[in-house]
This record gives C-alpha cells, sequence and structure tokens, in this order.
C-alpha cells in the first residue's frame, strides 16, 4: 500500500483510507471468506481515540465492499469493536466476526488493520440503481434549552442542511430534493396524510422524518480510579430518531434511532456558529458526522428494492403526462404500470389501501427533466385513468 504524507492527510481533516490487502481463506460456508483491510487516519487534538474509530470504520467498509456486502452496520460493528477488550466481537447479518489485528501510530497518523469474516447477502433488486428524491422538514429539537449550550439556536437548519449534502456526496442515487422551511410535529392520527401532502407538493416519493432527540452536556464518564490529571473536559450527547416513509401511500419504510457522545472542546460560554467549518470539524461535529452517515446506509438500503413510483398529472388526447422524467431514471420506450389508489374501511374502523392496475401496455413516449408522456400501446384507451392516479416503473 503507497503512504499517504502527513501532509495531505492533514488536509483533509475527517480522511481516512483503507485498502483491502489480502483474501486469507475460504471458510466451511459458502462464499464466506476472511478479509483483511488497512485504513489510516489523522489524530486531531491528541484524540487518538476518535481516529482510530475513523480509521477502523473506513477498513470495515472497504473489505465488505470489495466482499460485496453492504455496509450499513459499520459504524455498529467497529463501535463494538473498540469496546470490546477481547478484540472480537460477532454479529449477525453479513460480518460474522470481526477482529482487530494490529494498530500502529506514527506521529499524526494511525494506521489499523482488521480481519473480518464477510459472508454477502447478495441482495439485489431491479430498482436498487434508480434515481431515488426524498422530502425532508428540518429536524425538531425535541428540547431546544439544549441549544443554549454553544448558542445555536439554527442547529435544526444546519442539521438538515448537512444531512442533505452528506446525502449527495455518500451515494450516487439518492438525493434530498425538497427541504419544507420548517419543523414538523405530525400527529399519529394524521401521519399519513400530511406525508402524502408532502411527498406530492415536493414531487418526491420518499420522505424523512427526524427528531434531535438529545443535545444535552454532561461532565466525562469517570474513571474508577481517581486520576487527578485526567482531562476534565465536558461531553455533549447527540440522539436523533429518524422514519423513511413512501410517500406515495404514507407507508412506513425504515424508522432507527442513532446515538453518540464526544467532547465538546469550545469554551463554555463560547457561541459557536452551528454552519462553520469550525464546528463540524471539531471532535463533536464528527461524531456528528458518523451517526448522519450511518442513517444515509441504512436509508439507502431500506429503499434500494422500492420502485419508482409517481403520479398522473394530465390526461389528453389519449396521451398521459406523469411525474417522473428523466431525474427519476425514466427513459423513451421505458414501460410503466398504471395503477387507482382508494382506501377502504372495515367494519372496525380500520383504513386500507386498495389498489386497480389498468389493463394495457402503457410506453414512455417523451421523458423530460422531471415528468413524461406515456401512451397505451395496446388499445391505445386510456378511458378512466384520472389525474392523481399512480404510476410505477416496471
Amino acid at each position: 500500500m503507497q503512504r499517504i504524507s502527513r501532509t495531505t492527510l492533514a488536509k483533509f481533516f475527517n480522511i481516512a483510507v483503507a485498502v483491502v490487502c489480502l483474501l486469507v481463506f475460504f471458510i466451511g460456508q459458502a462464499h464466506a471468506a476472511w478479509y483483511e483491510a488497512t485504513g489510516q487516519a489523522v489524530v486531531l487534538d491528541g484524540n487518538k481515540e476518535a481516529a482510530k474509530r475513523t480509521a477502523t470504520q473506513e477498513a470495515l467498509k472497504q473489505a465488505m465492499l470489495f466482499a460485496g456486502a453492504s455496509v450499513h452496520s459499520v459504524a455498529k460493528l467497529t463501535n463494538g469493536l473498540l469496546k470490546n477488550e477481547e478484540m472480537t466481537i460477532r454479529s449477525t447479518g453479513e460480518v460474522n466476526q470481526l477482529e482487530l489485528v494490529n494498530e500502529t501510530f506514527n506521529g499524526e497518523v494511525i494506521t489499523v488493520r482488521v480481519r473480518a469474516d464477510i459472508f454477502p447477502k447478495g441482495k439485489t433488486c431491479d430498482a436498487q440503481l434508480d434515481e431515488k428524491h426524498f422530502a425532508t422538514t428540518h429536524f425538531r429539537i425535541r428540547n431546544r434549552g439544549h441549544l443554549t449550550h454553544g448558542n445555536m439556536p439554527n442547529f435544526d437548519k444546519a442539521f438538515t442542511q448537512r444531512l442533505v449534502e452528506a446525502m449527495k456526496a455518500q451515494t450516487n442515487n439518492l438525493s434530498i430534493t425538497y427541504v419544507a422551511p420548517h419543523t414538523a410535529k405530525f400527529d399519529s392520527r394524521f401521519t399519513a396524510e400530511n406525508i402524502r401532502t408532502l411527498s406530492a407538493q415536493s414531487n418526491t416519493q420518499f420522505v424523512i422524518i427526524g427528531v434531535i432527540d438529545d443535545l444535552s452536556m454532561g461532565p466525562k464518564d469517570t474513571p474508577p480510579v481517581f486520576t487527578p490529571w485526567r482531562d476534565s473536559t465536558p461531553e455533549r450527547a447527540f440522539s436523533m430518531s429518524l422514519q423513511v416513509y413512501d410517500g406515495i401511500n404514507g407507508g412506513l419504510l425504515y424508522t432507527s434511532s442513532y446515538r453518540n457522545q464526544e467532547e465538546w472542546t469550545f469554551d463554555r460560554f463560547e457561541d459557536v456558529d452551528e454552519f462553520s467549518s469550525t464546528f463540524w470539524q471539531s471532535r463533536y461535529g464528527q461524531a456528528i458526522d458518523v451517526s448522519i452517515s450511518e442513517a444515509i446506509e441504512d436509508i439507502k438500503e431500506s429503499t434500494a428494492c422500492q420502485p419508482i413510483t409517481g403520479r398522473v398529472i394530465s390526461v389528453a388526447n389519449n396521451k398521459i403526462s406523469i411525474s417522473l422524467g428523466r431525474d427519476n431514471g425514466i427513459s423513451e420506450k421505458d414501460e410503466l404500470y398504471l395503477y387507482q389508489a382508494k382506501e377502504v374501511i372495515d367494519n372496525l374502523g380500520r383504513t386500507y389501501l386498495q389498489y386497480a392496475v389498468y389493463p394495457g401496455t402503457f410506453i414512455v413516449d417523451r421523458a423530460f427533466g422531471n415528468s413524461s408522456t406515456v401512451v397505451n400501446t395496446g388499445t391505445g384507451v386510456i378511458a378512466n385513468i384520472q389525474e392523481n392516479d399512480f404510476v410505477v416503473k416496471k
């Protein structure tokens, strides 16, 4: 592996590099194998633990990608590895076992080598590479009193902006194309309706709703042995919960919570610019970035096999205009399904969605940026198709 100069690494505060260096051997179960990978990261402000975590995560991520596995659990796995004195953990899913082989420090750079027993699930689907667009609101702060530490009244906006930028940088086909200029607290009785409304207003299929649950300050964990020389820098919590919905029908696709904690290196009475690179390059900002990265991987996996769905905009002269276009990966001659959805209420008052697929073969006649025209190539008949009916890519 070619070493990266310290100068180059210092230019990128949060960059770790890794190389998959050795496939050790195959074991009994088909397609499972041990992989070794090496990662490097810069030590910032003497924080070796954070650098070690970054290097380890990057090494495991690259090994999993090389093996054809998904990477949504990288942060959880490596955090468990670093906290486990035996240096070995076991996990269900694609990584059966993870070991820390060795670690070396060379000035400002830490090098970590891991060995992982990886068993790719091999989950594939036709919709995996389709463009997927999301709408969201500013993440709601559950306790705005926490924002007095650092005087960060616009943290909700800054965080959501960071999420948008990270999703664009971290994925090839996912993007948040609409951020409502407000926070949202959806009453559970009207969640599905509100999700569909936000989806329709933004012309997006998926909706992310998030809450920042905890930004509280607290003292660093006290060691069991009295150490008066120990750094007394306080730590700050970060916790968020989010849900991903299919905005077409309001269905919940994924929900999870993410928690982290890191040193708050700013002065107690200092006003912190939550939009600044100074904040996001701090230890605490990087810890939030770890949670954001993990959430994006989970969002990607939860929507990977969801087919691209849009709405009928208008019907005229035997041509149907729909809300999907080239921006969504739609091309001329693509085949689509058209269907109608309606709510049905049973005798217990429970609401269900019922789908009725229109007969015939529907082909994209012309594709534009965010819309297309569709024709029925069979009979040419488009009777009964109405605005706000739905269309899905085959």
